[in-house]
């Protein structure tokens, strides 16, 4: 039992300063990240332990002040009081640089930093002043300017409050949950220390605080790949948006396993991951002092701050030869095929783009680059990242602002000789890029998951047109509509789909649903799509034959009995290269299959895919899409005539 010679109480001070000793030692044993927060974290907790230690011995010496130099006793006191005005100003730092607040604004940054060098200027100048406090030959005693201490504090939590609130919408449930937490934990520490003066509770609340930010973004297990013990996805982004906003030069090696895919299925996760693994020695062996990252899905990439150490083409060179070596000397069964792009720092560096961008572009394109002889980025493949990123905004902004459009292109009936139904399309117009391809706007939407709500305004959209248009007037029996892969793997698509025409009054049997060719990859999920809608009503079209690699007999035996021709085909059977065509439809014929042909373009491709037994068309010789307006009155026109 230790005897105190003060009155204060130190109970909850000395409990932290384990626990403060031992976030210091992990935070600084593990690597973190190599950003302004996590700087900011560390100068936190050093000062925050050196204000608990000084507060704690200062209030001992202060009670023997006579047996100590004065320059001592001073010392000890500004280590508390130094420890106090830091610490507060690194939290709010914290908070400024987590939410991306102040950045690139040297002048409000000086401006929020007044309170605290005025503070430190005032704590320097005590001995002489007696501003803050004094040692007189009674001993120690606050002086007139002591209060600007606890204004710095509450100044820096309720800046820091306002800035999560500024911020609010733009910050991940985590993050602002964390930041609002420890800050308002704070003010109500620094409210309990005013009311408690002979209690140290200050550490206290400060070592939970720490902990709260500790365990919601700064505990560096957050921003690695459990695998491979790279820098993960989260890691990368928060470096590169660092870099970006301090103007940081970076160059990038990005490394693509583009057959990851197929690796996994051949030889199991277990084998990969274990390829994984001995990849990542490789890698941090090979590019030591670097951050390297493991992104997921066969990406690593390498970032190389500040310039090159030699010319990109010899970077690449060099990789080549160390990656063949590595290849070879491995024992694994699994071969790792990996393409690689490097993006040199004055492509990196004069635009606007994120890393994330461009290494999410180089992911994408890096075998085939690779395949044509490029292993470093060009300024023509920065201007494709800024339009894959232009277009992914204009497709976000469509799907918030409800903006896609239906488009129906007529279906002819050679039977009956006229426009019994059409196809829905969806089509977009943005404001500023125009009119964008669908094979654009799909592709994209497919990747990022938005497919399932541009799906679902389209039906949404082709259901309003239907039950504000008299369809059989028009004699229009049914309208076909688009599928996804990725909608057709949701259990509750039928469902769903039903609950949005019953919404606007119409019957599941008016629709016709197109399930791509690709998608028949997985023959359970797609019977039991099939057998959901059919339970509705709805009929199901096997679209785009062709453009697949399915089994033709496993596709036979699914309960399909329409398939569309892709325009492809068409195409190459008019140009003399798919003789095989005919044939193709006498084994649709005999399956009793109703075929529906694309891209039917003149009148002589109309009459001779009619002869060869197809039951629908479908082309520019008809009409184009139309929009919903002009395609009523198309459909008027060709029942006059």
């Amino acid at each position: 039992m230790i005897n105190w010679i003060s009155d204060f109480n130190y109970d909850f001070a000395i409990a932290t300063i384990p626990i403060q000793i031992i976030l210091l030692v992990f935070y600084g044993v593990r690597r973190n990240l190599p950003v302004g927060q996590s700087f900011c974290f560390w100068l936190v907790m050093v000062a925050n332990l050196v204000m608990t230690s000084a507060d704690i011995i200062s209030c001992e010496m202060n009670e023997i002040w006579t047996e100590f130099p004065l320059w001592v006793m001073y010392a000890i006191n500004h280590a508390y009081f130094l420890g106090f005005i830091v610490r507060g100003w690194a939290l709010f730092a914290y908070t400024a640089e987590t939410s991306h607040f102040l950045k690139n604004n040297s002048l409000y940054k000086v401006i929020a930093s007044i309170p605290a060098m005025v503070a430190i200027f005032l704590i320097f100048s005590t001995p002489w002043t007696s501003a803050i406090y004094t040692i007189a030959a009674d001993g120690y005693h606050n002086c007139s300017l002591y209060g600007i201490i606890y204004f710095d504090t509450y100044f820096y939590i309720i800046l820091s409050i306002l800035i999560v609130l500024f911020k609010w919408k733009t910050l991940s449930p985590r993050v602002k949950g964390g930041l609002l937490s420890f800050n308002l934990l704070l003010l109500f520490g620094i409210i309990i220390r005013k009311q408690f003066y002979h209690m140290l509770v200050t550490s206290y609340f400060s070592i939970l605080s720490i902990l709260i930010i500790f365990l919601t973004t700064e505990n560096p297990d957050l921003y690695r790949d459990s695998r491979t013990k790279l820098l993960n996805k989260e890691a990368l982004d928060m470096i590169g948006f660092d870099y970006w906003e301090r103007n940081i030069s970076y160059s990038l090696l990005v490394m693509i396993v583009h057959n990851y895919e197929t690796s996994k299925s051949v030889y199991g996760i277990s084998q990969v991951n274990e390829s994984l693994k001995r990849m990542a020695d490789w890698v941090m062996k090979n590019y030591p002092g670097y951050n390297c990252f493991y992104t997921r899905n066969g990406t690593f990439i390498i970032l190389m701050k500040g310039q090159l150490p030699a010319e990109p083409e010899a970077i690449m060179k060099n990789w080549k030869e160390k990656y063949e070596a590595f290849q070879n000397s491995c024992d694994t069964p699994v071969t790792m095929k990996i393409s690689a792009m490097m993006l040199p720092a004055y492509l990196a560096n004069n635009n606007d783009l994120t890393m994330g961008d461009l290494a999410r572009y180089s992911r994408i394109n890096a075998y085939s680059e690779n395949r044509r002889g490029n292993y470093v980025f060009s300024d023509a493949m920065i201007e494709g990242v800024k339009k894959q990123k232009s277009l992914e905004k204009a497709v976000k902004d469509a799907i918030a602002t409800n903006r896609f459009e239906v488009y129906f292109q007529p279906i002819y009936s050679v039977k009956e000789g006229i426009i019994e139904g059409a196809e829905a399309l969806a089509r977009l117009n943005d404001p500023s890029l125009g009119f964008i391809s669908p094979l654009d706007f799909i592709s994209i939407a497919e990747k990022n998951g938005d497919i399932i709500e541009i799906g679902r305004q389209i039906f949404e959209k082709v259901c309003i047109f239907l039950e504000n248009t008299d369809t059989k007037k028009l004699g229009i029996k049914y309208i076909n509509v688009n599928l996804s892969p990725i909608q057709c793997m949701s259990h509750s698509l039928s469902e769903e789909l039903s609950d949005i025409a019953k919404k606007h009054g119409l019957s599941m049997n008016m629709f016709d649903f197109e399930i791509t060719e690709s998608l028949i990859e997985d023959y359970e999920m797609i019977q039991m799509q099939i057998a959901g809608l059919r339970s509705m009503g709805a009929e199901l079209s096997l679209d785009d034959f062709g453009t697949g690699a399915s089994n033709l007999t496993s596709l036979m035996n699914l309960p399909i009995h329409v398939v569309k021709i892709d325009l492809t085909f068409t195409r190459s059977f008019f140009a003399g290269k798919a003789e095989f065509l005919p044939d193709l439809i006498k084994l649709f014929q005999r399956s009793n299959m109703a075929i529906v042909v694309e891209g039917i373009e003149t009148e002589e491709m109309k009459n001779k895919m009619a002869e060869l037994g197809c039951d629908y068309e479908q082309g520019y010789y008809f009409s184009k899409p139309l929009p919903p307006e002009e395609f009523i009155e198309y459909m008027k026109n060709q029942l006059q005539q």
